[in-house]
């Protein structure tokens, strides 16, 4: 994490890979000002670049993005001792490691994350992936499950710039912050902390604040995954509030990004902690009130059947053994993981954020 690091990507990629040409994967609304600038870097530095771009939604993180890569890659001449490197937020880090795991059988990854919610987590910890059509939907177009293909895939090189984010609307900055909440709730309160005491200055992207930031909430992160990399035990306590986020985010009608959907699956897993009678103390509204300060929805902001929306969560990757596995909070800085969690207690979560 360094101001103005990304205009000095070039030798900061040869210190970490043997590549000779690199392939730029770039969200397309940022094709002109960071991805002009890690283009030239990266030439500057001596390597043949070659770029393609992406749209950075929902419904274009697919296996068919992933081959558009792969056409992008062979067109190019990469080889295995070359490079992808991810320009963009979260869903372009996701796609475009998820295609460097598997083209060639695996090439190098560099992450440059643009977005404040990729810099604090999805492009820390190695996991990449895309959405999967559901099995027997209706209508124009599929219901997406969210994440079901991927690959853990670590990055050879993280570059997080925190000038970057002073081109991210306001919207997006505090879609960061959800998952920020997040690794308060699992680890540290003095996180959420800083967020109230510091709010202003982030959501304006001031450097320093950023900075101090991305620093306390990656830290809580690269903890948890240095202890379970491939998710067999405690890495799981991460998905806090996503196993409700990854229902409601691909509904087009919620119109909602990722840290929108996490904001809301917060709630839900509150709401599930208190139906299963784990919930501690009276803090939850004092955090679900953090939650809106910072300008994040609570409760669904489209009515949806509670039937559909069980239906998305039967898909979802923590289920085991057709049963529901779950992380709750007990209260900051204590959640657990629950399996086999009754549907009627979910169904009452669901109820509380606003499902018919």
């Amino acid at each position: 994490m360094e101001s103005g690091s990304l205009g000095g990507i070039g030798p900061r990629v040869a210190a970490v890979c043997d590549a000779r040409r690199v392939l730029l994967v770039i969200d397309q609304a940022v094709v002109e000002t960071h991805g002009a600038v890690a283009h030239d870097a990266l030439a500057t530095g001596g390597f043949e670049v070659h770029a393609c771009t992406i749209e950075a939604d929902e419904h274009q993180k697919t296996i068919e993005t992933v081959a558009s890569i792969y056409q992008s890659a062979l067109a190019a001449g990469l080889d295995r001792h070359d490079a992808i490197v991810a320009v963009g937020g979260g869903l372009t880090g996701d796609v475009a490691g998820f295609a460097a795991a598997s083209y060639l059988r695996g090439i190098d990854f560099v992450a440059v994350p643009t977005t404040l919610l990729a810099m604090v987590d999805a492009s820390v910890g190695g996991k990449t992936g895309v959405n999967l059509p559901l099995p027997g939907h209706a209508g124009a177009g599929p219901r997406l499950g969210k994440n079901l293909a991927g690959a853990f895939w670590q990055p050879r090189l993280v570059l997080a710039d925190p000038e970057v984010l002073a081109t991210l609307d306001h919207r997006h900055r505090r879609c960061g912050l959800a998952e920020c909440a997040k690794h308060g709730l699992i680890a540290s309160e003095d996180l959420l902390d800083l967020i109230d005491s510091n709010l202003d200055a982030i959501t304006s992207a001031e450097p320093s604040s950023i900075a101090s930031l991305v620093d306390h909430a990656v830290r809580i992160k690269v903890v948890v995954v240095q202890e379970d990399e491939r998710e067999q035990g405690r890495r799981a306590v991460l998905n806090l509030g996503h196993t409700f986020a990854h229902a409601i985010e691909p509904i087009e009608a919620m119109d909602l990004l990722h840290g929108e959907a996490v904001s809301i699956g917060l709630v839900g897993a509150i709401e599930l902690s208190r139906n299963l009678g784990r919930l501690e103390g009276d803090w939850s509204e004092g955090f679900i009130q953090r939650l809106k300060r910072i300008g994040l929805p609570t409760r669904l902001p489209a009515p949806v059947a509670t039937a559909e929306l069980m239906m998305r969560m039967g898909y979802d990757k923590k289920l085991e053994g057709g049963c529901h596995t779950l992380v709750v909070p007990h209260c900051p800085g204590r959640v657990e993981i629950v399996s086999d969690v009754a549907e009627d207690a979910i169904v009452a979560a669901w109820a509380a954020l606003g499902a018919d």
